[in-house]
Parts: structure tokens; C-alpha cells; sequence
């Protein structure tokens, strides 16, 4: 039972520029706690605000940088099942400063701090209505060595994209919400977490979500998808 609402104990309503975000925290109190127990729930409270802004930062850029390409090819910026979801956007981009053909495993554009090794990269032409997903083995100077031959032509001034994906991944029988980057190992976002879904709203461009935190404190987003309108 909900017998009241102390310092942490509060209902918070913020307007976060692109999206909306409920924080409820409700929880049983008694009276005479201990100072570490309060310290606990200002570290818990940090701990929840701290994934929010990540979850909000990474849906907010979902989409970002591939907005032209999406509107000619079939890119998917967006997924979520049963606690999980993953969306990607660009980080950088360049255009092709010299025509690259099919069968070459070069791309030369403008020496750029983001296009890195391993890095996955989207390059596509418009006119040519063509489109492929490469690696980068290596970087010399603005010429990327690609993993992989080129399967297509691709003309000068073709965009390159320089792709990041990131996961979110709830492991109920660990009770942890982990975020993996790219190739990385997932991560442990927050603990002590009871519950996590995520629902996509095609129609709308919208995500929601919740995060419930030792069946206590609730966390609902929803944000709105402006890059893939």
C-alpha cells in the first residue's frame, strides 16, 4: 500500500524537447530510515534518470543521416520484440570524391575522424536507384579499404554513410537492462529492474516505453521518431 510520498518519493512531469517523459515513483515509506537508505534511492534515482537520457538520446538520433536513403530503398532504422529494441542512425557522412566501380574495394572521400575500422558504412546513388552495406578493413588517408568488394557501380559525389547501431536488451532472470554499441559486448544499464517493454507505433513514428525498477519506481517515455517521418 501507498502510505505517502517522501523527498524522492514524487511525481515528475518533463518536457524533453522531442519527447515526452512521465517519471512516477511511488513507493511504501516509514518513518526513522537510515541515511544510506535515502543515499540508495538518490543512487537509484541518478541510475534511472542516467538510462532515460540514454534511451532518449539514442531514439531521438534513430533515423539521423538517413533520411534521403529511406525514402528510395528499403533501410529498416527501427526494430523491438519482447524487451528489446534496436535502432541505428548515421554518425558521419561523406560523398565519393572519384566514381567507385563494382569488383573495387576502395572508396576515396575526404579523410573524416569517424570512418574508422570495422566501422559498417551505407553508400548509395539515387540516380542509379543502388544501395549496399560495406565494412571498413582500413583507412588510408581518405581512401577506405572496404572488407568487401563493391557490388554495384556508384558515381562520384554517391553518398557514404557512416552507420551506428545500438541494442537494448532486458534480462528478466538477472533483472538487468543492457545496451550494446556496434560490435560491442552489451552493457549493464540498470539493475534491479522488474520490467521493460518497448511498443513502435509505425503510424505515428512513435516509441513507447517502460522501465519498472524493483516493482516500485515507473518509467514511461514516448518519443516521437522525427527522422523517420
Amino acid at each position: 500500500m501507498i502510505k505517502g510520498f517522501g523527498i524522492l518519493e514524487m511525481l515528475v512531469a518533463l518536457s524533453l524537447g522531442l519527447g515526452i517523459l512521465t517519471v512516477i515513483i511511488a513507493h511504501s515509506t516509514e518513518s526513522g530510515k537510515a541515511a544510506r537508505k535515502i543515499t540508495g534511492n538518490q543512487e537509484r534515482l541518478e541510475a534511472i534518470f542516467h538510462t532515460v537520457d540514454t534511451i532518449k538520446s539514442d531514439l531521438n538520433k534513430c533515423g539521423m543521416r538517413l533520411q534521403e536513403a529511406r525514402k528510395f530503398f528499403n533501410i529498416s532504422c527501427f526494430s523491438s520484440s519482447a524487451g528489446t529494441f534496436k535502432c541505428e542512425y548515421g554518425l558521419a557522412d561523406e560523398l565519393l570524391l572519384e566514381s567507385a566501380l563494382c569488383g573495387q574495394q576502395t572508396l576515396k572521400v575526404e579523410q573524416n575522424d569517424y570512418f574508422k575500422k570495422d566501422k559498417v558504412i551505407l553508400i548509395y546513388n539515387l540516380g542509379a536507384g543502388v544501395w549496399e552495406l560495406n565494412e571498413i578493413s582500413d583507412c588510408l588517408g581518405g581512401a577506405l579499404v572496404l572488407k568487401n568488394a563493391l557490388k554495384n557501380d556508384f558515381g562520384r559525389n554517391s553518398p557514404v554513410v557512416l552507420l551506428k547501431k545500438v541494442e537494448y536488451k532486458y534480462y528478466p532472470t538477472k533483472r538487468i537492462l543492457k545496451r550494446k554499441a556496434d560490435k560491442g559486448n552489451f552493457q549493464p544499464l540498470l539493475e534491479e529492474v522488474s520490467d521493460f517493454y518497448v511498443t513502435f507505433f509505425p503510424d505515428a513514428n512513435s516509441v513507447l516505453y517502460r522501465i519498472e525498477v524493483n516493482k516500485k519506481e515507473q518509467v514511461r517515455g514516448y518519443i516521437f521518431l522525427l527522422n523517420l517521418v
